[in-house]
Formats: structure tokens, sequence, C-alpha cells
């Protein structure tokens, strides 16, 4: 992670700083509108959000919620990881764990989506993965602290010596199987699993990859001028 004031020698560059942090916040935003975009498309759940969906769906709590309480296990998650090598730093997660939560409520509430057709309802996932990559890769680049789940797959990549998207498209298949055996196991249906869920969890690395490559450079000179 970058340092969280951007300094030009001795002097602190606070335009450059406040426009980084405004451009982390548009990326969290961004990232829960991707999220409830995913849902809207009524062709299952995002891949990320599946073990949240069904445990929302057991206990009758919202998404946003549950989006909350699996953020803070990934924090758990990466000081079980790191121990000694743990950066207080990471703890600021806990802020925007909650702040995505909130957000992904908000959107669920006041989206306009709900398709019905299936070719607006493919078109509106195929923009869901879209947005989530685009807000990923704006978090991820700021270098403030990344979303709780991406940090921990950004933690995970780094020790593993491999890159981003590869190793998010193994743990958010991972996500998806933990989700179907829950749904099985105490539903005995696939609960979100759908059409969304499968595709986000091969692809969504994949075009976060692509993300980077087209954005990434231009929002780092955006935010730190360089």
């Amino acid at each position: 992670m970058r340092p969280l004031i951007i300094m030009h020698g001795e002097n602190i560059d606070w335009c450059h700083t406040v426009i980084r942090m405004l451009m982390y916040l548009v990326g969290v935003a961004v990232l829960a509108l991707g999220m409830s975009l995913q849902t809207a498309s009524g062709l299952g759940v995002a891949a990320l959000t599946c073990f949240a969906t069904t445990l929302s769906m057991l206990t009758g709590k919202t998404l946003g919620f549950w989006i909350t309480a699996t953020y803070v296990a990934y924090i758990v998650a990466q000081l079980a990881i790191l121990r000694s090598e743990f950066q207080p730093r990471i703890l600021l997660e806990l802020f925007f764990s909650t702040l995505i939560g909130g957000l992904t409520d908000l959107f669920m509430a006041v989206n306009p989506l709900h398709p019905t057709a299936l070719p607006t309802q493919i078109a509106t996932m195929l923009l869901s993965l879209a947005v989530t990559a685009f807000g990923v890769s704006l978090v991820v680049n700021m270098g403030v602290v990344p979303n709780a789940p991406d940090g921990l797959v950004q933690v995970i990549a780094e020790k593993l010596k491999r890159r981003f998207g590869d190793v998010k498209v193994v743990f958010d298949c991972s996500h998806v199987a933990a989700s179907l055996a829950l749904s099985l196991i105490f539903m005995y249906n696939l609960g979100g699993f759908g059409v969304t869920t499968a595709i986000s969890a091969l692809f969504l690395g994949h075009v976060i990859n692509v993300a980077n490559k087209l954005f990434a450079q231009r929002f780092i000179r955006a935010a730190f001028g360089k």
C-alpha cells in the first residue's frame, strides 16, 4: 500500500491527496453499484456476494449487513496470514466495509433496473461485470486500503507471487462452492446461485486484469500527478 499522504519532498501535496481519496471513495461506490446490478440482473448474484446472499436468505438480515460481516472476516484472515507483517492501517478496511455494506443496500433499494426479458437480463449482467471491474481497479490502484476481500486477494497474490486477477478467480470460485454447499444443506435449493454467479466467478478476475491494463496508469497519474 502507498503512504496515505502524498508528499513532494518535505511538502504535502494536498491537491493530489484529496483527489486520490475522492477517487477511492468513488471506487467503493462504483463497486457497490456493480454488486447491486449483478443481483438486479435476475440471473443470480455476484460470486463474491453469493455467500453473503445465502446468509441473508437464512437469517432474514439484509445483504448489506452480511457483506459487512463477511468483510470483517476477510480482515481477520489477512491478520492470520500476515501476522507480524500486518499493518494497523488495514484496520481502516473496517470503516469501508461498513460503507460498502450500506451503499449496497442503498443501491439495491433505489436501483430502477429490474429486467425480466432474457436479453436485458444478460445486458444488465454484462454491465454489472464491467462496472464491478472498474470499481475494483479504481480502489486497488489508489493504494489507500483495498476493499476487504480484494485486500485479502492482494495479500494472497503477493504471498504466492501471482497476478491479482488470477488469484481472484480462485477466490471467487471458492465463495461459490461454499455458498452452494450452505444453500443445499440448509435450504435444499441453489440459493442465489445463477448464471451471473458462475460467470463472475470465472471471468471477473480476467475483466479486472483488462480494466487495470486500460485504466490503471490513468488513475495513478490523476491521483498522484505522475
